[in-house]
């Protein structure tokens, strides 16, 4: 009788064990900072402020219409075509400490930029309008991504597969009046 309650003691101890939170990932330093977990540690991602452009589309007149033809187009623009904090594109894992405990779906989104290496930025298209006052918003691509809290107080981003390019996380604020734009960067080679 004791040799099994001695057996079934470790057998529950072993299943627990082996259930567990087995990571010991290094905790980031800063809230709202986001680090790339990676074999070595944590590395810290590129921070730039991304600025919105407006382009005036080429218009035309219409003389029988009296009419002049135009509208603009908008992007997020991020300084320097190429960020140089790079990641092979296999899986890829973050980690932060929120500000505040919210749902990581609601409020980081994940963009992928365009690199133009003639004008040395990196842009994202975000909508365009002409001039009857048709407003045409785009919707921003944003990468789907798996979350996970750690520790109760941090949140794991896991994104199994990227494809070559440039990417921006943004932290969506629900207050309406923050209007930066600040951007943490990477790319994927």
């Amino acid at each position: 009788m004791k040799r099994i309650i001695f057996l079934a003691f470790f057998a529950t101890l072993f299943l627990t064990k082996s259930f567990a939170q087995d990571e010991n990932i290094p905790v980031p330093d800063f809230v709202n900072t986001l680090y790339a977990i990676t074999k070595d540690g944590l590395v810290s991602l590129e921070k730039q402020e991304a600025s919105l452009k407006r382009r005036v589309k080429t218009g035309s007149f219409i003389p029988y219409a009296n009419l002049f033809v135009g509208g603009t187009k908008s992007s997020l623009i991020i300084k320097n075509a190429k960020s140089n904090v790079r990641f092979s594109g296999n899986k890829l894992r973050f980690i932060y400490e929120p500000s505040v405990m919210i749902d990581p779906e609601t409020t980081v989104k994940i963009i992928p930029f365009t690199s133009n290496d003639s004008k040395d930025h990196r842009e994202v298209f975000t909508g365009s309008s002409n001039n009857w006052g048709t407003a045409k918003a785009n919707e921003i691509p944003k990468i789907p991504f798996t979350y996970k809290k750690y520790k109760e107080k941090y949140i794991i981003i896991e994104i199994n597969s990227l494809p070559q390019g440039e990417y921006g996380i943004e932290f969506s604020s629900k207050d309406a009046t923050n209007a930066e734009l600040k951007m943490q960067l990477f790319g994927v080679y």
